[in-house]
């Protein structure tokens, strides 16, 4: 695939070594396949980490002529795959492998990238993790990465973007008494437009006078063949909330089974895999490392396989239950 041009990789925060917080599943309990022989659709929520189809937590996934691919919900190619993306991917599998059937880029900001203090914002969302970002000062920019519990976004890729709407993509907070915000940038819904917390959003408009004005909004992060879905795999960190279990994917609104235990994994980046049942059943999550380099390669299947293999065995961790 054409990598897009005008593109400038990031250097991310320093990485943590794998770590257990549950108890090791070992291969026999559940095998090397992930998703356990799941049948339907499978989601795959995470990062681009390489090419050559696409990589995006430990899986290798195929991308057909008869692949969709949309960014910020309008339609693009396969040149706009390029490590450090945020993809949300739903597949299917056939003859033992993953085949996309659409792609979302869904980036979380595209603005005028802005000094903050010692860092940098985007929409007034801080972005973390940027290095040699100071040419880019002032411009408009596209940022990939994951939302952080604090609504800062953790990058991993920053590229040049064209004039056009800010956007924001995220999961929606607040109320219209109090105002609305996806992560740290307050919205100005469109005249008559209710809104429902907790929804993911992606958010187009100006952003002005310290809101974005919002033009347009298209909801959820499947939003064609989501009620086929029957496993998940979701990256990101964790963020507390009111309603059991506790906790629910920062800035991504899966809510998870209310049976699951996952204090364990507070604060800590990882990879979460499960069925879907109208909750994710998360089964089982590994740690992951912010270092680029270091995730990139974790997460790489061997050639022939289709998924990395510490995606099962020692590797992967347990995800408790009441």
């Amino acid at each position: 695939m054409t990598r897009l041009t005008r593109r400038t990789a990031l250097g991310l925060l320093g990485g943590t070594a794998l770590t257990a917080c549950a108890p090791a599943i070992s291969t026999s309990q559940l095998g090397d396949d992930p998703f356990e022989g799941g049948i339907g659709g499978t989601g795959i929520v995470g990062l681009m980490t390489g090419s050559g189809s696409v990589l995006v937590n430990g899986l290798r996934v195929e991308v057909t002529s008869s692949t969709r691919i949309f960014d910020a919900n309008r339609r693009g190619g396969d040149s706009m795959l390029v490590p450090g993306r945020t993809l949300t991917t739903l597949a299917r599998a056939r003859l033992g492998r993953f085949e996309a059937q659409r792609i979302d880029i869904d980036d979380p900001l595209t603005g005028i990238l802005l000094r903050q203090g010692s860092g940098y914002s985007v929409n007034s969302t801080p972005v973390l993790g940027l290095t040699n970002a100071a040419a880019n000062a002032g411009e408009r920019v596209t940022v990939s990465g994951i939302w952080q519990s604090d609504g800062s976004v953790q990058a991993s890729l920053l590229q040049s973007a064209p004039q056009g709407e800010d956007i924001v993509s995220g999961v929606l907070t607040g109320s219209a008494s109090e105002g609305w915000r996806i992560g740290q940038t307050p919205l100005t819904p469109p005249p008559g437009r209710s809104l429902i917390s907790s929804q993911f959003v992606v958010a187009k408009g100006q952003f002005t006078h310290g809101t974005l004005q919002v033009s347009s909004l298209d909801f959820g992060r499947f939003r064609e063949g989501g009620n086929t879905l029957r496993q998940l795999s979701v990256e990101g960190y964790l963020e507390p909330v009111a309603t059991a279990p506790g906790f629910r994917v920062a800035g991504l609104g899966h809510s998870f089974d209310q049976r699951l235990q996952l204090g364990g994994f507070a604060s800590r980046r990882a990879v979460y895999f499960g069925p879907y049942t109208g909750r994710f059943v998360a089964r089982r999550a590994v740690l992951l490392p912010d270092a680029p380099w270091q995730r990139a390669s974790l997460l790489r299947p061997a050639d022939g396989r289709n998924s990395a293999r510490y995606l099962g065995g020692d590797q992967a961790r347990s995800v408790p239950t009441r």
